[in-house]
């Protein structure tokens, strides 16, 4: 098409929006194409690499063609062109990239994590992915976190927001929290595991408690506030009082067979049972506070004969 590269832009756009697949060299052509003619003189490269409004749109179309991993080329170029010292980010790339649907779009996603991260903040990398609001999309987030290849900016999303963020999409993906629970098993201490760590302080079950319990007790750690949060999770119900309101009514949750599976390892190894101990200790007081739920009875395991609280004598 003997038009403008600007010109031809619009319209492979316009054909992208459009659900069309684009030829990837036509796209690829054009960005040499400007390379070259950017390069080809010291004042024109100057103004060039001011800024990236000619160039990101050509980029982001890439994920949209016959080959959508040629973005990684694409950028690889067009980043060597601004060099170190004009650094650019490429947030629309990575929007672009987590607007590919299906597997899709969270292989392409992962690649660019791992080649380009440089190309936006991490505020703008958990917003691409987790915006996709799929399971599959927030365990790549969470696995990216916990590899370090996200979440390593000074002031990048920490450990605590990335938590709250998850608690959200437990409501509307009940089947993340066991994802989350097996990888807390297998997690080694650092930011991955304070990560879902604080996410049990949010939105923990029965069986996040006790594998923060036996992750606690194998690194001989005592109970904290950490788990205290964890603790009062799954002990009582906050139920907005409208929707959208900050304001919450408190309801005991039943915590039957936790009380249960607590009171049994009393019987387990001393670090165990301490942690243990503590976590009963919490969730009577927090009956105290807010009653108890239907069903629930006052001993963990009446059937066993043996006292609660352990300093309580049967007669």
């Amino acid at each position: 098409m003997p038009q403008p590269l600007a010109a031809k832009q619009t319209l492979l756009a316009a054909m992208v929006l459009d659900g069309q697949i684009i030829d990837a060299d036509l796209v690829m052509g054009a960005i040499d194409q400007w390379l070259a003619a950017a390069g080809s003189d010291p004042t024109t490269a100057w103004h060039k690499r001011q800024n990236t409004w000619e160039i990101e749109p050509w980029l982001e179309l890439l994920p949209f063609t016959t080959r959508p991993d040629a973005v990684f080329d694409g950028l690889t170029k067009v980043k060597a062109f601004y060099g170190r010292d004009w650094t650019q980010r490429w947030e629309r790339v990575l929007t672009a990239v987590a607007a590919v649907p299906d597997a899709a779009g969270i292989a392409l996603l992962t690649s660019l994590a791992r080649a380009h991260k440089d190309i936006a903040d991490e505020h703008a990398w958990m917003q691409a992915i987790l915006n996709r609001g799929t399971l599959e999309s927030v365990l790549l987030y969470v696995d990216l976190f916990i590899e370090r290849i996200l979440g390593t900016e000074p002031h990048g999303a920490d450990a605590w927001h990335v938590g709250r963020q998850l608690a959200k999409y437990a409501q509307s993906l009940p089947e993340l929290k066991p994802h989350l629970r097996r990888r807390y098993e297998t997690v080694g201490n650092g930011l991955g595991r304070t990560m879902l760590e604080h996410f049990f302080g949010e939105a923990a079950s029965d069986e996040d408690l006790l594998a923060m319990v036996k992750k606690y007790a194998a690194n001989s750690q005592a109970y904290d506030g950490q788990m205290a949060r964890a603790v009062e999770a799954v002990a009582v119900d906050k139920v907005p009082v409208a929707e959208g309101s900050n304001s919450y009514s408190i309801y005991p949750a039943p915590v039957g067979s936790l009380r249960k599976a607590l009171f049994d390892l009393l019987n387990g190894s001393p670090t165990e049972a301490t942690i243990a101990k503590r976590c009963l200790e919490a969730i009577d007081k927090l009956r105290d506070e807010h009653g108890i739920a239907a069903n629930d009875t006052r001993h963990p395991d009446v059937m066993s004969e043996r006292p609660w609280p352990p300093d309580v004598e049967i007669s």
